[in-house]
């Protein structure tokens, strides 16, 4: 191994290690459970040796975030290109200028070495609240983007190390989690500044040059690995299509269109022939639009390529204005990291799984989003985001059947603690288990549904838009499709209601329950081939009855043994 690559694996891995730590920072110092128990943010750095800024490192986190920050930064260094100073701290949320929806807020930190910007620490979290209409950010009648929230343009916080006050407060001010917000903006920053001292000691050890030499090597080995794995699919023009049931605003099955041309080591995804952008708030902004492709690119390779520029070097992502995939302004996108973002992956994989259907799977977001809020007996304000009625929901991939309790849109996202959560709400989690024949099935099966109630202990309100009740998420290469989703608010009273797209605004008295049945993800294979072995076991975990045992996996039990010749003689019928 030559000096130089040593060196790119030296500096490679110091630069994981400091978005690692910024990581930990954020998680340690935040004031919100979204960041200090959900992790629902992630950390980069960027390197600014050309015109456009290049990812070059970045912690696990939330893996819907993975590329839209990438916009995000772009826009920023594009805005203040000729006005960037040691000790400026730039921030954006606004869908337009590189974001996804206005939850999302990036945060940059320029480091200079010889009087120029090198390198760039970035934080992008989702915020628990962002002003607007309606507390939580979610707002499913919001008719144009200011319906979605306070829409922050690319803007310094620090100015030359010194905060900027005036700004500060006017954002914390527009927020109705103002208690929780000043505190995590200030872990944002504490993460960046601390990035950048570690990142002034790098340059200060090997100089700038040598440092994105030894970038520059490590961005052409990913781009060689994501090379080599696209390279070894038929060339070719694959072409697939998925939907989203509805925009929140009576207009149905929402038609997302991938096609995939691959050529050598080049991939090209086409997003034409998608709808129209629409009424609602689930419009994807094209850097929302090109991190969901992304991440299903990243579903199909391994898992030991490191995360930079490389992966994008080799696709290129193209959406015509003026549709789902790229609306104009001033279209809603409050929820385009759900809906659309879930159907974008999907069509994708679809599309993907004409030519590699071995390397696809396990894609699944479709998510039955319920937010409650009220007022505690403090009069603080507060929103949960129910993070526990969303887990579940991954689908299986080749040789693997599905796992986790998120779906790997969401990974880097952990499942917060019970008590603490109990502790930070009023509220409480009476149920979480898993539901019997609730998934999809195959010859590797998507991880099983779950049944979850939530009970929320003083007045309060909830709106629920609803994702994957007609249009579920899809199984691969012969597997089954996931079943539906179904949330019922008012559970077990006289008032219950089943959603069916959106409830805005439900109104629950205290000890007022959410249910949720969140589905499983889809199978992979045809559920005939699957070894009975593994389904007798699922039937022992009461994952799969023995009625589904036998339709779906023409697998017969008996007495806890699998009937080996009724079984054969099935599947032959079959």
């Amino acid at each position: 191994m030559d000096q130089s690559m040593i060196l790119s694996q030296v500096v490679g891995g110091s630069l994981d290690a400091i978005a690692r730590e910024m990581s930990a920072t954020v998680t340690r110092t935040a004031r919100s459970p979204l960041f200090n128990e959900a992790h629902d943010f992630t950390t980069g750095i960027f390197d600014l040796s050309g015109r456009k800024s290049r990812l070059v490192a970045q912690a696990p986190g939330c893996t819907l975030h993975l590329y839209a920050v990438v916009g995000a930064v772009d826009h920023l260094i594009e805005t203040f290109r000729y006005d960037l100073h040691p000790g400026d701290i730039l921030l954006v949320n606004d869908p337009y200028h590189g974001g996804s929806h206005s939850l999302d807020w990036t945060m940059v930190m320029p480091v200079f070495y010889n009087r120029k910007p090198i390198l760039l620490p970035a934080v992008r979290s989702h915020m628990g609240d962002n002003g607007g209409p309606v507390a939580g950010g979610y707002n499913p009648k919001s008719k144009d983007i200011w319906h979605d929230g306070l829409r922050i343009p690319p803007l310094k916080i620090y100015e030359k190390g010194e905060k900027r006050q005036d700004v500060f407060d006017m954002i914390v001010a527009n927020n109705r989690l103002s208690h929780w917000l000043e505190g995590d903006l200030d872990a944002m920053i504490g993460a960046c500044k601390l990035a950048s001292r570690r990142i002034q000691q790098m340059l200060d050890q090997y100089g700038s040059e040598p440092m994105i030499g030894a970038i520059d090597e490590r961005i052409q080995y990913t781009e060689r690995r994501v090379r080599d794995e696209i390279a070894s699919w038929p060339d070719g023009t694959y072409s697939a299509e998925t939907y989203a049931d509805h925009d929140f605003q009576g207009n149905r099955d929402i038609k997302i269109k991938a096609t995939v041309t691959v050529a050598g080591s080049d991939l090209k995804i086409d997003f034409t022939g998608s709808s129209p952008q629409v009424d609602g708030f689930i419009n994807s902004p094209l850097s929302n639009t090109t991190s969901f492709a992304f991440v299903g690119i990243s579903t199909c390779c391994d898992e030991d390529i490191p995360i930079n520029e490389g992966y994008m070097n080799p696709v290129t992502v193209t959406a015509p204005s003026g549709t789902v995939v790229n609306p104009e302004l001033p279209a809603p996108c409050g929820h385009a990291t759900a809906c659309v973002g879930a159907e974008i992956a999907e069509a994708v994989l679809l599309a993907i799984s004409r030519c590699a259907p071995k390397r696809v799977g396990v894609n699944a977001h479709k998510l039955p989003l319920a937010y409650t809020n009220g007022i505690d007996k403090e009069g603080n304000q507060w929103v949960n985001l129910n993070f526990f009625g969303y887990t579940g929901g991954a689908g299986a991939a080749y040789q693997t059947d599905g796992w986790g309790l998120y779906p790997p849109v969401m990974t880097g996202v952990t499942l917060p603690s019970i008590e603490m959560n109990e502790i930070q709400y009023p509220s409480r989690v009476l149920l979480h288990e898993y539901v019997e024949d609730f998934t999809g099935a195959g010859k590797w099966r998507g991880t099983p549904g779950l049944v979850v109630q939530i009970q929320h202990l003083e007045d309060s309100s909830t709106s629920v838009m609803m994702a994957g009740v007609r249009n579920t998420t899809k199984g691969f290469a012969g597997g089954h499709d996931a079943p539906s989703n179904k949330v019922i608010v008012n559970y077990g009273t006289k008032d219950a209601q089943i959603v069916e797209e959106t409830a805005f605004g439900v109104k629950m008295p205290a000890e007022g329950i959410i249910q949720f049945y969140r589905a499983g993800g889809g199978g992979w294979g045809n559920p005939l081939e699957r070894d009975p072995e593994l389904v007798l076991e699922d039937v022992k975990n009461e994952f799969v009855s023995l009625e589904a045992a036998e339709k779906e996996y023409g697998v017969v039990i008996q007495d806890g043994e699998i009937d080996q010749r009724k079984t054969k003689k099935i599947r032959e019928q079959i």
